[in-house]
C-alpha cells in the first residue's frame, strides 16, 4: 500500500466490515514497513489545523472497567466517542452519564468508520486478546494511543508493534503503568543506580494479586450474554467459546485465551523501575511453578486453560556487558521470598515488594517503588522511620550513614496529564508503548513458562524456544478465521 493509498484509506473510513477483524493483514504489514504514517492534524499546525494549545479530542474503547479510570484521568480533555460491548454495565457504572456529549458505540469498527476525523487520541482498555486489532487501527489512522498493559497478548505481537511504533515516532503513546515516573519509583531507581549494593545478582518480585478467581475449568452450563452484547465481537481473534459470567465482566484475566495471568497483568507495574538499568529483556532460561487444585484426597484437577492461584517464575539472565549473571524471581498468590536474614525480626515483609540482592548489600523497596517501611529523613533530618526514600538498605548498620542519592531522573506528577500534554507538545512520554512492548515480552515469556510448566531455553534473537515445541505454539499463534491481521 502506497502512502497515497494509506491516506485515501483513512479519508474514506474504509475499515472493511466483511473482515471480522476490521483491517487486513496485508494493509497493516504494508503500513508498518512504510515511512511514518498519517500525522494527527493538530501536530501539523498551520491554517485549518488544530493548534497544540487546543483541547485534545479522545475516543475510548472499553469504558466500563479500567477504561473509566483512564477516562477520569483525561476528563479535562474532550471525550468525543465511547465504545463498549456491554452498555448495561456501562450504564450501571455511570460512564455514559458522565460524558453525555460523547457518541456511543458497541462496535469499534463502526466507531472508527464514523469518527476517524473527529478524534486525535485513542484509549485502549479492552481485554488483552483484542489489543492487537485496536493498536493496528490506531497506527493506520494515525492516532496517539494510551494502551492498557500488558500491551499485547503474545510475544509475536509485542515485537511487531514495537517495531511499528518506533517507525512512527510522531504517534505519542503511553502504557497504563501509573507508577512510572513517580517520586517513589524514581527514588528507588536512583538508589539502585547509586551502586550502594554493588552489582545485582538476584531480584525477587512478589505481588499480592491475583485479584480474581483462578484454578478454574471451562464451564459447561449455558448462559446468555447481556442484552445487546455481541459476544462474537468480544471473542474476536481468540478461540471461540460460549458466553459465561466466568469470563465477563472482568474475570477474563486468568484465562490464557483472553488474558496473560498475574505475571502478564502486573509485571509491567514494577519492571519499569529497573528494566533498562539491569538490562533485562533477553533471558537465557525461564521456568515456572504453580499451585495445584485438588477435588479430594490426592485427587488433582488440572486447569490448563486457567492460571493457578499461586505462581512462581524464574528468568535466568547471563552476564550482560559489565553486569554479572542475574536471576529474577516472581511470586504471586500470597507467595513471598524468604526473609533476608539481615532484616530486623520485628519487621514484616509487605504483601508485595522488591528485594535486590547485590554483591555489597541488599535493597528492599515497595512494589511500585519507594520505601515501604517509611523514610529515615524528613527535610534533611532523621526521623523514627527506617530506610531512605528509595527503600531500605541491608545490613542497616552498614548503611546507617548512606544518603539518598540526588534527584537526577525526571518525575511525573500526573500520569494521564503527561500523556495528553505530550500529545500536544509532540514529546515522548516516560513509559511509551514501545517500551511497554519490551516489558510485556518478558512478562509473557513468564506466562508461557507457567502454561508449559517446563524449563524453557530461550533464543531471543529468533523468538524461539529451542527445547519445547509446545511453548513455541504460544509465542505467536494464528488468529481465529476472519480475524487475521
Amino acid at each position: 500500500m502506497s502512502s497515497k493509498e494509506v491516506n485515501n484509506h483513512k479519508q474514506s473510513g474504509n475499515i472493511n466490515r466483511n473482515n471480522r477483524g476490521g483491517i487486513s493483514r496485508r494493509s497493516v504489514l504494508a503500513a508498518w514497513l512504510a515511512a511514518p504514517l498519517i500525522v494527527p492534524r493538530y501536530v501539523l499546525g498551520g491554517p485549518g489545523n488544530q493548534p497544540p494549545s487546543d483541547t485534545l479530542t479522545i475516543a475510548c474503547v472499553g469504558v466500563a472497567g479500567m477504561g473509566r479510570n483512564y477516562l477520569a484521568g483525561c476528563d479535562s480533555e474532550r471525550i468525543v466517542a465511547l465504545c463498549d460491548l456491554d452498555h448495561d454495565l456501562v450504564n450501571k457504572r455511570g460512564v455514559f452519564q458522565k460524558y453525555p456529549k460523547a457518541r456511543r458505540y458497541r462496535d469499534y469498527r463502526k466507531m472508527f468508520d464514523k469518527e476517524a476525523d473527529n478524534f486525535d487520541a485513542l484509549i485502549i482498555a479492552v481485554p488483552d486478546h483484542n489489543h492487537a486489532h485496536l493498536l493496528s487501527a490506531g497506527i493506520q489512522l494515525g492516532k496517539h494511543m494510551y494502551c492498557a498493559k500488558p500491551i499485547t497478548h503474545t510475544i509475536g505481537e509485542a515485537r511487531r508493534f514495537r517495531k511499528a511504533l518506533l517507525k512512527n515516532p510522531k504517534l505519542i503513546t503511553l502504557s497504563s503503568v501509573q507508577s512510572a515516573g513517580t517520586e517513589e519509583a524514581r527514588s528507588t531507581t536512583e538508589l539502585l543506580n547509586s551502586g550502594a549494593i554493588g552489582p545485582v545478582r538476584e531480584l525477587h518480585i512478589w505481588c499480592d494479586h491475583p485479584a480474581y478467581p483462578c484454578s478454574l475449568t471451562r464451564p459447561t452450563e449455558k448462559q446468555s450474554p447481556p442484552e445487546g452484547m455481541d459476544w462474537e465481537l468480544w471473542i474476536g481473534p481468540a478461540p471461540y467459546r460460549p458466553f459465561h459470567s466466568v469470563y465477563h465482566p472482568e474475570n477474563w484475566r486468568p484465562w490464557w485465551d483472553f488474558g496473560s495471568g498475574t505475571v502478564g497483568d502486573m509485571a509491567c507495574h514494577t519492571l519499569h523501575m529497573f528494566f533498562k538499568e539491569l538490562r533485562l529483556g533477553a533471558p537465557r532460561t525461564v521456568y515456572g511453578y504453580a499451585s495445584t487444585r485438588n477435588t479430594g484426597f490426592f485427587r488433582n484437577l488440572p486447569t490448563p486453560e486457567c492460571q493457578s492461584n499461586a505462581n512462581m517464575v524464574t528468568w535466568e539472565f547471563p552476564a550482560r556487558g559489565n553486569l554479572p549473571p542475574l536471576n529474577v524471581y516472581w511470586y504471586d498468590g500470597g507467595m513471598k521470598p524468604h526473609r533476608p536474614p539481615e532484616l530486623d525480626s520485628r519487621i514484616e515483609l509487605r504483601n508485595s515488594g522488591l528485594l535486590f540482592v547485590g554483591e555489597k548489600g541488599k535493597l528492599i523497596a515497595g512494589y511500585y517503588g519507594g520505601n515501604s517501611f517509611g523514610s529515615r529523613r524528613n527535610d534533611g533530618e532523621k526521623s523514627s522511620s527506617r530506610g531512605l526514600e528509595g527503600g531500605l538498605l541491608l545490613p542497616e548498620e552498614e548503611f546507617r550513614d548512606f544518603e539518598q542519592p540526588p534527584k537526577t531522573l525526571r518525575r511525573v506528577e500526573d500520569h494521564y496529564g503527561e500523556w495528553t500534554q505530550a500529545c500536544k507538545d509532540g514529546k515522548e512520554t516516560i513509559c511509551p508503548v514501545h517500551f511497554g512492548c519490551e516489558m510485556t515480552e518478558m512478562a509473557l515469556l513468564g506466562a508461557v513458562a507457567l502454561r508449559t510448566r517446563r524449563v524453557l531455553q530461550w533464543d531471543a534473537e529468533n523468538m524461539r524456544v529451542t527445547n519445547n515445541s509446545q511453548a513455541n505454539d504460544f509465542l505467536d499463534p494464528p488468529y481465529r478465521k476472519g480475524w487475521e491481521l
